[in-house]
Formats: structure tokens, C-alpha cells, sequence
């Protein structure tokens, strides 16, 4: 019995839950089967939705996950989340380990069905463990069913199930459900009954951790469960008596087997903080991080407010909302900005306040309450900012005690709506249930309407635009998937139109270097010379030359911002203690291809050969940036040194035609005849026997190992140095006698 003073001898050890009468096997049974066939219902359109936003590159470019080898498996656990796309402080070696599963273990390669199923199966097992442990803390298996269902299907989780790489949230959803239902089990067991449940509650975390970095929030679960149901129960009238007893129950036979795990996350933070060039996180993708301590706040406040909105009335939906779609607070051009802060701050303390005054008569509200803003505290950008403002996949685990609020809310809805109608007692309870049922429907309704948006990128970015008009992003998002669309004229003049409006948000009040974004001025600076090249094509130069040069120039400001980007990461490591040797340059080499690209359309080549430069510098083992720099040094009239750059690219990638074309014309613009190259069938063979060729050929090898060393890349630069003397019989001593730094 719940009560200021209960019985020191029983209060100790129980688990303060109430009491209920037990289900049967085959009732729990149908009620998940149920679940499985609400989730189907939402989500069985799910299964055609196909590579967009993040899975194009964490799917369909990772190279660790084509095999299923102790390589790849050393790689997925040396290596952050994003590698080798990019450098990142995200390490989630479980998650990037079951998308492994699914492209080599189950054969499911590039057929997204395979991998849309393993996450319904996950949402479905998220969404049982959501309802045993509600049945279990409130003793009402109708009310869990409810909030249960109403997590199930509820739209603004499109974005962790339908959307592949959200198996993140739904994985660390697993092993903290799984995590916070052992240590349920174990609070009703005395003694060594207690360990295993113990036991597995700290391994289901660890892996956690492993999965998605929040995993960390199971603390939040059992402070809230043992400070609303177990707290109470503690012998002594006030809390000096209770807090020893607590330590010793709660924190030394309990919350203790959270240390491994918290351990390792702090472990994995403070490494990943080393080594990452991350230096803070981007104003376009969150102005919060730029903004000052109480406009930061207010700002935080208002995308709370909104996420509630989103669950309570999920009517538009959208997969960004970056600059300028949420303005910070102050700095709105509408004053109905600055008032929904202030509204949503009232809501929020209303619930706060609320939840407090009643958590001994109403645990379950508090504890629904509290569970909804507890885990979304670590992407509210209340204490910490994070990468993103807002997003509707950071509403997982916080949907949770959004649905179970909710559920209490309807159920006496529901009854009071029955007993209005008039309906007879027998059947009141059955009508009671009708609102319930209907909203569950509306929504699974919903959801489906919302997976029809995730089946491509053009059909996914024109409903962001739509819901997001005033981010950036949005319309770059969608000025790409038109270009990918089509690929023609008309295409390009879709995607600048599109891109131009993104530009314009951009440009709306001026921004600082720190806050601006390059990845819209690359692509404008692509479309722009793409629709050069069409005009050169239909014969109208004067019209392409100003493509072109409109492309420099918004190509010019891309690299502006790239280059303070760079020495930003560059003196975040010099502060984290990495020496000035170990620093390699971060730049966007597409950037540097793009420019190097429009100044040979230009036939500026001496920008065009800095551009290449640059490029090898950043990506000294890829081929674009020789072939950039010898387009360029043989329009300045060095056909010679445009040969040891062709050669490179040639060590490179034996196979690339293009270089081979290059090297013929170079070799012709020489006069070097009979020509060092052959053809034997569709492959190309070089004479390497000449002594100009071969010596143009050794300073090609030199040249790749130099960059390697430049770019802070020692494995790389012995790589190639072993395949120059292994495979092309370069003389080891050449790179001894070399100065390769």
C-alpha cells in the first residue's frame, strides 16, 4: 500500500507497482498480434519506399557492409559511423552491424524490402516491450494496449521505420525497452533472484550504447520508476531517513550495473572528440549552436512546443527543417514567432507543474510526462546543441510518454462520449472504446499517407517543401532530386529555379562565414555549368560563357566558406591536443572538382590546375584531381608535365579511359612516335621500356606517394609506394632519396 510510512519490512524489497490480475499467455498473444497487424495496417506501404537522404550513403556507398569478413567487421568497429564519407563524431558500430546483416547475411544487397521488414519487426518488437512494461507499471492492460497502439502507428515515426538508417532509433528503442523491463523484473525479486534481471538490464544498455549514443537515458527510466513507485515506499517520515535507504536499495542494488555502460559512453565520447575535425555543429543545420544562452533557450522551447504539436495534430510533416524554417528567438520577421515561444513555455511548465503535484495520486501521468521530456532532453539543444534543430526521428523514445498520456486522456474521454450517446450500460464499455479505436485508425491512416512520401527523393523533398518552405535545405533537397530525375534541359533549369529560391533564404539577411553554408553553392555552381555546357552543345557560346561564369562565381563563395571550415576543424584538433604534423586538411573536395571543372570551360588554366592541386591534396588516391591538373597544364602548353599527371591517375585506375585518351594526346602534342601505347583488344598497354616514358612514369609514382605524405596519410603513401615497386618496378630508393614532405 502506497502511503508516507509503510511497513520498513515489506517497503524495502517491493517493487511498488500495483497489483493486477494476470494475463494468459494467449490473451498477451492476440494483444501482440494485434500490435503486429495496427503496425502493418500503418506501415505495410512502407516496403517499396526507397534509398533516400542518409541511406544513399550509409547503404549504398559503405564498403563495409558488402562482406560479411573479420576486415569488414574491424573496420565497422575501428571506424566512425559515416566512414569513409565522411569524418563524424557518431559511433554506432551495432547499427552499421545489422545493415551488414541485412546486405550480406540475408542476401538483400540494394533491395530495400529486406531491410524495410527487419525494421517493422523491430518497431513491432519496440512496440510489445512499450506494453508490457506500461501494463506492468499501471496494472491496466486496456490503457497499456492504448498508449502502446497509439506508439505504434502514430506518423511522426515515419522517419525511424520507413526511413532505413532510422533503425538507429529503433535499435537503441530495443535495448533500452529491453533494458528498463529487466529492471522491472528485478525490482520484484529479492536477493540473487535479482542478478540476472540485473544483469540483463546492464547488457541490454551497453549494446545500447553500441547502437545510438541516448542509450544512455535508461538512467532517466529507473529514477523516474524508483522515484514514483519505489521512493514512497522507503521507511522515515522525511527524506534524510529515506536517502540512505535509497542508496543502498536503489543506487548500490540497482542503478550500479548502468556504470559499464555509462562508462563506455563517456569512454567513446571523449575519443571520438579527440580525433573528429568536427568543431561545432553547423548554423545552417542548427542556428541554436550560434545563438546566444537565452535566445538559445527560448528557440529550444519553441521546437518543444512544436514537437508537441506534431503528436498531437500531425497534419505536416517534413524530413528538414533547417535555416530558416524555425528562426531563432528575437530574430523572427513575424511577431506570432516570438509568441509561440512564450506559449510553448507555458505549456511546457503547465505540464511540468501538473505532473508534479500529482505523482503520488498519479504516477502514471508523471511518469508519462516526465519520460516524454526526459528523453528528448538530449536532442532538445536545451543544454547541449546537436547537428539538427529539429527532426521528427528525435519523437521516438519521447512518443512513448507522449502515447501513454494520451491513452489516459482517452479512455475517460472515450466513456464520457458513450454515456453522452446515451448508449445501454452493457455495451457502454464497448463504446467507450470507439474514440480510441478511431483515432488509433486516423492515424495508422495518416502514416500510410506519410510512407507514400518516403518513396523517392523527388516525391519525399516536395512534401518537406511544402511543410518547410522557409528552409534552405528543403529546396536544395528538392533542386536535386529534380536534376536526378531527369537529367536533360529541363531538367537543369527546374533544379537552378529551385536551388536559386534556397539561395535567396540564404541570402535574406547577410551571414557571417561561420554561419553560412557551402553544399547549396556547390550545387548551384554544377547546375550553372551543366546548363553552359547545353547551351555550348546547341551552339550558343556567348549564353554558356555566362553560365559558366556565374558558376565561378557562386563556386567562389562555396570555397570561401570551405576554407574557414577548414582551419575551424584544423584549430578544434590543435586544442584537443593533436600535433600540427597529424593535422591533414578537411576541405569539400566537390567544391574543388566543380571549379577545377567550370575554369577549364573557361579556359582559366591556372585556376583550373590550383583547383586540381588542392583536390590531390585533400584525395591524393583518387584520379579526378590528375586528370583536373593535367587538363589544365596541357591548355598552359606543358603537354610533358600533363603526362606524369595522366600517369598518376593511370596507377590509380588502370582502367580509366578517359586518362588513356589524355596520355594519347599528350604523347601526340610531344611528337613522340611510334606511340608508347597499344591497344590489345578493349584494354590499353604502354611501352614503358621508352626512357622518357619510363621516367615520366617513375616521377608519376614519386608524385602520388609525395601527396599521400602532404595529406597526413602515411598508410596510403606506403600503399603506393609498395604498388610503384611491386607492380611498375620502381626502385625503392627513388622514394628514400626523395624529400616526401
Amino acid at each position: 500500500m502506497i502511503g508516507p510510512n509503510p511497513p520498513a519490512t515489506a517497503s524495502v524489497v517491493s517493487s511498488g507497482l500495483p497489483a493486477r490480475a494476470p494475463d494468459s499467455w494467449r490473451r498477451l498473444v492476440l494483444i501482440s498480434l494485434a500490435l503486429g497487424a495496427a503496425i502493418l495496417l500503418a506501415y505495410g506501404n512502407s516496403f517499396s519506399a526507397g534509398l533516400t537522404l542518409d541511406n544513399k550513403v550509409l547503404l549504398a556507398q559503405d564498403p563495409r557492409i558488402r562482406e560479411w569478413s573479420l576486415h569488414n567487421l574491424g573496420l565497422i568497429f575501428r571506424q566512425n559511423y559515416w566512414w569513409p564519407y565522411a569524418m563524424s563524431d557518431l559511433y554506432r558500430p551495432l547499427t552499421t552491424l545489422s545493415y551488414l546483416a541485412n546486405y550480406a547475411l540475408l542476401g538483400n544487397a540494394d533491395r530495400v524490402a529486406g531491410y524495410h521488414a527487419i525494421n517493422l519487426l523491430l518497431h513491432w518488437a519496440n512496440a510489445g516491450l512499450v506494453f508490457l512494461i506500461l501494463r506492468r507499471l499501471t496494472g491496466r492492460t486496456p490503457l497499456a494496449v492504448l498508449a502502446a497502439a497509439l506508439f505504434a502507428v502514430h506518423p511522426v515515426n515515419v522517419e525511424s521505420v520507413t526511413n532505413i538508417v532510422g533503425r538507429a532509433d529503433l535499435l537503441v528503442a530495443l535495448f533500452l525497452l529491453a533494458g528498463g523491463w529487466c529492471y522491472l523484473r528485478a525490482a520484484a525479486r529479492d536477493g540473487r533472484a535479482k542478478l540476472p534481471w540485473l544483469a540483463g538490464a546492464g547488457g541490454a544498455i551497453g549494446l545500447g550504447v553500441l547502437a545510438k549514443e541516448n542509450a544512455v537515458m535508461i538512467v532517466a527510466f529507473v529514477v523516474l520508476y524508483d522515484a514514483l513507485w519505489r521512493w514512497p515506499l522507503l521507511p522515515g517520515p522525511t527524506w534524510r531517513e529515506r536517502l540512505p535507504v535509497a542508496v543502498r536499495e536503489f543506487v548500490l542494488r540497482g542503478w550500479i550495473v548502468f556504470l559499464p555502460a555509462v562508462g563506455l559512453f563517456v569512454g567513446l565520447r571523449l575519443w571520438l572528440l579527440h580525433n573528429s575535425p568536427v568543431y561545432s555543429q553547423l548554423f545552417v543545420d542548427n542556428p541554436i549552436a550560434h545563438a546566444g544562452p537565452w535566445q538559445g533557450f527560448m528557440t529550444a522551447i519553441k521546437v518543444i512546443g512544436q514537437y508537441l504539436g506534431l503528436l498531437v495534430l500531425p497534419a505536416r510533416l517534413s524530413c528538414d527543417y533547417s535555416y530558416n524554417q524555425i528562426p531563432l528567438f528575437g530574430e523572427a520577421a513575424h511577431w506570432w514567432e516570438g509568441l509561440s515561444a512564450w506559449l510553448s513555455l507555458a505549456v511546457v511548465a503547465g505540464f511540468l507543474v501538473a505532473g508534479g503535484r500529482v505523482w503520488r495520486r498519479q504516477p502514471v501521468f508523471t511518469f508519462g510526462v516526465l519520460f516524454f521530456f526526459l528523453m528528448l532532453l538530449p536532442t532538445s539543444n536545451l543544454f547541449v546543441p546537436i547537428g539538427s534543430i529539429m527532426a521528427e526521428r528525435f519523437l521516438y523514445l519521447p512518443s512513448i510518454g507522449f502515447g501513454l498520456v494520451a491513452a489516459l486522456a482517452l479512455q475517460p474521454m472515450g466513456a464520457a462520449l458513450a454515456a453522452r450517446c446515451h448508449v445501454e450500460e452493457r455495451w457502454r464499455s464497448w463504446a467507450a472504446l470507439a474514440l480510441p479505436v478511431l483515432l488509433v485508425l486516423a492515424l495508422a491512416l495518416r502514416t500510410q499517407v506519410r510512407n507514400a512520401d518516403w518513396h523517392d527523393d523527388l516525391s519525399l523533398w516536395k512534401s518537406a517543401v511544402a511543410a518547410s518552405p522557409d528552409s534552405f535545405k528543403t529546396h536544395k533537397g528538392y533542386s536535386n532530386a529534380l536534376w536526378d530525375a531527369g537529367r536533360d534541359e529541363p531538367a537543369i533549369d527546374a533544379a537552378i529555379a529551385r536551388a536559386e529560391i534556397g539561395l535567396a533564404v540564404l541570402d535574406a539577411r547577410p551571414l557571417t562565414a561561420e554561419r553560412r553554408d557551402n553544399t547549396l553553392f556547390h550545387d548551384l555552381g554544377l547546375y550553372y555549368r551543366t546548363k553552359g555546357e547545353f547551351l555550348d552543345r546547341r551552339g550558343q557560346p556567348g549564353e554558356a560563357r555566362r553560365f559558366y561564369q556565374k558558376a565561378v562565381d557562386i563556386l567562389v563563395r562555396a570555397r570561401e566558406v570551405d576554407r574557414w571550415v577548414d582551419e575551424a576543424a584544423r584549430q578544434a584538433l590543435r586544442r584537443r591536443g593533436r600535433r600540427e604534423a597529424e593535422l591533414p586538411d578537411f576541405g569539400n573536395y566537390r567544391i574543388y572538382w566543380e571549379l577545377g571543372l567550370t575554369y577549364v570551360r573557361l579556359g582559366q588554366w591556372s585556376e583550373a590546375e590550383a583547383a586540381g592541386r588542392y583536390l590531390q591534396r585533400l584525395l591524393p588516391g583518387e584520379v579526378t584531381g590528375y586528370l583536373l591538373v593535367s587538363a589544365a597544364l596541357f591548355g598552359l602548353g606543358h603537354p610533358d608535365q600533363a603526362t606524369v599527371q595522366t600517369l598518376a591517375a593511370l596507377v590509380l585506375q588502370p582502367t580509366a579511359a578517359e586518362a588513356w585518351l589524355n596520355l594519347q594526346r599528350c604523347y601526340d602534342a610531344m611528337g613522340l612516335k611510334p606511340s608508347p601505347i597499344a591497344r590489345q583488344g578493349s584494354a590499353y598497354l604502354l611501352d614503358d621500356a621508352i626512357p622518357s616514358v619510363r621516367g615520366q612514369l617513375v616521377e608519376a609514382c614519386v608524385t602520388l606517394v609525395r601527396n599521400c605524405e602532404a595529406a597526413r596519410r602515411p598508410e596510403e603513401a606506403k600503399a603506393m609506394r609498395d604498388i610503384a615497386v611491386q607492380r611498375y618496378h620502381v626502385p625503392a630508393a627513388v622514394f628514400d632519396a626523395t624529400a616526401l614532405r
